[in-house]
């Protein structure tokens, strides 16, 4: 098993975690997903990057606040966290988490997730 694999895993333990994927930003491909299948993640990870792309060019060099780190969607019965994966510059990967809305806390699932994804291209 790789450790990108291993690191999907170990984010499935986070309280409400359905599935966790490695999205290519560029193209909103699936690289590796774990969890539960699911039908509508492609789509879902489509729809990530396509926000993190907008994002990024709403966001011009001088804007305050740094950098986009993350985004957070809500919908009526899940919660979709992605967090930017800084490996090397260039590189365009999302870490993307769906969660169980009615399981997770999102507060303390967005901290573990965080401290997780350090590890995800490590």
């Amino acid at each position: 098993m790789s450790s990108l694999d291993e690191s999907l895993r170990r984010i499935l333990t986070v309280e409400g975690v359905r599935a966790a994927a490695v999205i290519d930003v560029a193209t909103g491909m699936v690289v590796r997903s774990a969890g539960e299948e699911n039908a509508s993640l492609p789509a879902a990870a489509a729809s990530m990057a396509d926000e993190a792309r907008a994002a990024r060019a709403a966001q011009g060099p001088d804007q305050p606040g740094g950098e986009l780190d993350g985004i957070v969607l809500f919908t009526v019965g899940r919660m979709h966290l992605t967090r930017i994966l800084r490996s090397r510059p260039g590189e365009g990967l999302l870490l993307f988490i769906d969660l169980d809305r009615s399981l997770a806390n999102m507060a303390l699932a967005s901290v573990r997730v965080g401290k997780m994804a350090l590890a995800v291209l490590a």
